[in-house]
């Protein structure tokens, strides 16, 4: 099997490209048809371009499964002399189908200082042979946030149960994801 790499990919849409136009060129067929035909190999190359980095194992910025098993992390602080903003990056199974059932895939959280501070302890974790099992959770924004007075009089608004938030869906609502050891499995006495 032969397998092109980036520059050997190019090369096969440049030859794809020649051909249609070739083919637009020397045949009989309307030019409605040979418009709708340069249209769709453009969108097909637009869609090839997207569709390559889910398939070669990048992280997704879809949302991790509800529960997962996670087996490593890796943490981007955000760098101010660069402008990068941070991320996460989790690798996790899907735990729906059982510890083992599920391969595992990459999810790009975005950075937050509460959610670095989780994923280093499950880290620590992972790496003493402790696995460890995600959970994530939905809220809605200020679901869990109550009014609380201070030692002045002053009303503020807290975070009754302390969880890393990350803003999604355009604020509507926050995922809070929390880490535990994953138990022992069962197994029958003999």
């Amino acid at each position: 099997m032969v397998i092109l790499g980036t520059s050997g990919l190019v090369a096969a849409y440049v030859v794809v490209a020649l051909l249609l136009l070739a083919l637009n060129l020397n045949s009989r067929w309307s030019w409605p048809v040979k418009a709708v035909a340069i249209v769709v190999v453009s969108a097909l190359y637009v869609v090839t371009y997207y569709s390559f980095p889910p398939l070669l194992g990048w992280p997704t910025d879809q949302k991790p499964p509800k529960r997962f098993n996670l087996i490593a992390v890796y943490v981007q602080e955000p760098d101010k002399a660069t402008g990068k903003v941070g991320e996460i990056l989790l690798w996790a199974a899907d735990m729906a189908q059982g510890p083992r059932g599920a391969e595992p895939r990459a999810y790009r959280m975005p950075f937050s200082p509460e959610l670095h501070q989780k994923v280093e302890e499950a880290g620590n974790k992972i790496r003493k042979g402790l696995p460890q099992l995600g959970e994530l959770r939905e809220d809605k924004v200020g679901a869990n946030a109550t009014r609380a007075s201070s030692a002045g009089g002053e009303q503020k608004k807290v975070d009754t149960q302390a969880r890393a938030a990350e803003s999604v869906a355009g604020g509507q609502s926050s995922a809070i994801i929390d880490f535990y050891d994953l138990p022992d499995p069962l197994f029958p006495e003999k």
